[in-house]
């Protein structure tokens, strides 16, 4: 008798044992529930933006972008969807399968439903509501930082910190090479500019407008005409021009790109066979690059990298 006594508060105790266990570790998955979200329907954390705190996902499955696919293309992340025009980006497009086409701005909206996406990435604070009731949003202002520092930022809330600290190393070894190759070619004291021909304007572009300016400036280190400087480089907005005014504002190497729209293919021909335009050192001197605005639209590391295997050949091309 005395021995089944002992065998029932054996028994007994080793039960209390197991439910006090389980009491503990549902207590301890609560806690982590309410510090990093059910492992269940995902992880999310605190993200200071511009538009505020916001909740968003550990591990973004589904990410739909308006703007910035070269980025997230950089870090090895593939979004469901994008937009229109960073789906057209020349060197991206062998990139881009799989990803769904949202159209662009407003008439995405009704798509990205669709695509039940867990984060949204966007350029502007426009209709921010509306693309934040669909899921968390992220805003990063377009143009608003330097480039190094919105991918570092794309790094931060995607979890890819190390990634994108590795695709900045990658693209500065690239640049070493080829300022090695350069080396002698753009004389000291000679300027390099770039330029865009538009139906109504002549921009002589600055660095905040990309066209392979970040590569040429703070790449390679070269230098814009004087008269240009400021609203060049160091992010730059450029600057708009008169054909009568060119000769002032002309570097001694010109790459030169034609947004053909609304008859700018027109207002580019009647520019490159003008008086003013042969006059030009760059032009007597055969330092004048034509090259194509599809390939030069972007700026994300990923096309900065093959316009700079362009720029080099292109400047190579007048030898040491």
């Amino acid at each position: 008798m005395m021995w089944l006594l002992k065998g029932l508060m054996l028994s007994l105790i080793g039960s209390m044992v197991i439910v006090l266990g389980a009491c503990g570790d549902t207590q301890q998955q609560r806690e982590s529930i309410k510090a990093n979200g059910d492992p269940q329907t995902g992880a999310t954390r605190k993200y200071e933006t511009v538009m505020g705190e916001i909740e968003i996902p550990k591990d973004p499955k589904r990410i739909v972008a308006t703007q910035y696919l070269g980025h997230l293309l950089t870090l090895g992340v593939k979004p469901v969807g994008a937009g229109t025009a960073s789906l057209n980006q020349y060197f991206l497009q062998d990139l881009t399968d799989g990803i769904e086409d949202i159209g662009d701005d407003q008439a995405a909206l009704e798509k990205i439903v669709s695509l039940d996406p867990d984060l949204i990435i966007r350029p502007s604070d426009k209709n921010y509501e509306q693309f934040a009731k669909i899921a968390p949003t992220i805003v990063i202002p377009w143009g608003a930082k330097d480039l190094y520092a919105e991918l570092r930022e794309f790094g931060e809330f995607l979890g890819k910190t190390e990634e994108a600290e590795e695709a900045i190393r990658h693209y500065e070894e690239k640049l070493a090479e080829a300022k090695a190759k350069l080396d002698g070619v753009v004389k000291e004291g000679e300027t390099v500019g770039v330029y865009e021909i538009w139906a109504k304007n002549f921009w002589v572009v600055g660095e905040s407008f990309g066209r392979g300016t970040r590569n040429l400036y703070s790449g390679l280190g070269y230098q814009p005409p004087e008269a240009v400087k400021e609203q060049i480089v160091n992010g730059g907005a450029g600057l708009d021009i008169s054909l009568e005014s060119l000769p002032e504002m002309a570097a001694d190497y010109m790459f030169v790109t034609v947004y053909d729209a609304d008859g700018g293919g027109d207002r580019a021909k009647e520019i490159l066979e003008s008086a003013i335009w042969k006059s030009l050192p760059a032009y007597k001197n055969n330092r004048i690059y034509t090259l194509d605005i599809n390939q030069f639209s972007a700026g994300d590391l990923i096309s900065l990298e093959k316009q700079l295997e362009i720029q080099t050949k292109l400047l190579l091309g007048n030898g040491k």
